[in-house]
C-alpha cells in the first residue's frame, strides 16, 4: 500500500513538472517542441513500465486511458480547437497518470478531466474581455466604428477579443477580415474573421484581436483542481441539480 502511494505520488509529480514546464514555453514563445513532450513520453512510459511488471497498474487500465486520449486529443486537433501541443500533453499525460479517483466525478480517466476542466477555466478570459468592452462601450467610446455587423457578431467579437489601447501585443491573432475593395470603397465597411484554424499571429495596430490562448496553463490549472477537486463540469451539473 506505502508503495504504491508512492508510485502514484511520483506519477502526480511527473505530471506536474511536465505541465508546468510546457505551460512555461507556451506562455514564452506559444510553441512546444517534440523532443520535449518525447523526452517526459520516455519517462512516464519507463515509470508505467515500471508500474506494469510489478502490477501496481494494470495493462488494459492504461492502453484505454492513452487510446481515449489520443483520439480526443488529435480530434480536437484536426477539427481545429487547439494546437498539437495540447493534444500531445493529453497523450503524455494519460501515460503519467492514466487513472485518478476524484473526490467529485463520474470516470476516472484523468486527462479527460483535465480537459474539460481546463476548457471550463479558460472561460474567465471570453467574460473578463466581455466585461472589458462593456465598460469602453459605456464610457462612449467607439469600439466597433467602421464594421458592418449584426448585433449578435459584435457581442461575440467582444468575448473573443478587443481593440488595443496601443500597438498588439505578440501572440494575438487579428480578429478583423477586410470588407471586398469595393464594397470597403463605397461603406468603409469591415467583418470579423471567427474562424479557428489559424496559426499566423499578427500585430496590425489599430485592429480588433484575439489572445492566442496558452491552453496548457489552462490544462495545468485543471490538473491541480483534479487532485484536490475533481470534476468541475459534473460539479457544477449536482450543484445546479440541487438548486433547481
Amino acid at each position: 500500500m506505502i508503495m504504491a502511494f508512492g508510485i502514484i505520488a511520483i506519477n502526480i509529480m511527473g505530471a506536474i513538472v511536465m505541465l508546468c514546464f510546457t505551460s512555461y514555453l507556451d506562455l514564452k514563445t506559444r510553441e512546444v517542441e517534440d523532443k520535449v513532450w518525447i523526452i517526459f513520453g520516455v519517462c512516464a512510459a519507463l515509470l508505467q513500465g515500471y508500474e506494469v511488471f510489478t502490477g501496481l497498474t494494470d495493462l488494459l487500465t492504461l492502453g484505454i486511458s492513452v487510446l481515449v486520449s489520443a483520439l480526443v486529443g488529435l480530434g480536437l486537433y484536426y477539427f481545429g480547437f487547439y494546437g498539437g501541443a495540447d493534444g500531445k500533453a493529453l497523450i503524455v499525460l494519460a501515460i503519467f497518470l492514466p487513472v485518478y479517483k476524484p473526490r467529485v466525478g463520474l470516470y476516472q480517466i484523468a486527462p479527460l478531466i483535465v480537459l474539460t476542466n481546463g476548457v471550463l477555466i479558460s472561460m474567465i478570459l471570453p467574460l473578463s474581455l466581455l466585461v472589458l468592452n462593456s465598460i469602453r462601450l459605456l464610457r462612449g467610446e467607439r469600439i466597433f466604428e467602421g464594421f458592418d455587423e449584426p448585433k449578435y457578431r459584435k457581442f461575440l467579437a467582444a468575448m473573443l477579443g478587443y481593440k488595443p489601447f496601443g500597438r498588439p501585443r505578440p501572440f494575438q491573432f487579428s480578429l478583423e477580415k477586410p470588407a471586398a475593395a469595393e464594397e470597403e470603397n463605397q461603406r468603409g465597411s469591415k467583418k470579423f474573421d471567427f474562424s479557428l484554424m489559424r496559426d499566423d499571429f499578427e500585430e496590425k495596430p489599430n485592429t480588433w484581436v484575439t489572445p492566442g490562448i496558452p491552453l496548457l496553463v489552462f490544462f495545468t490549472a485543471g490538473f491541480v483542481v483534479l487532485l484536490f477537486y475533481g470534476d468541475l463540469v459534473i460539479g457544477m451539473i449536482e450543484f445546479f441539480a440541487k438548486v433547481l
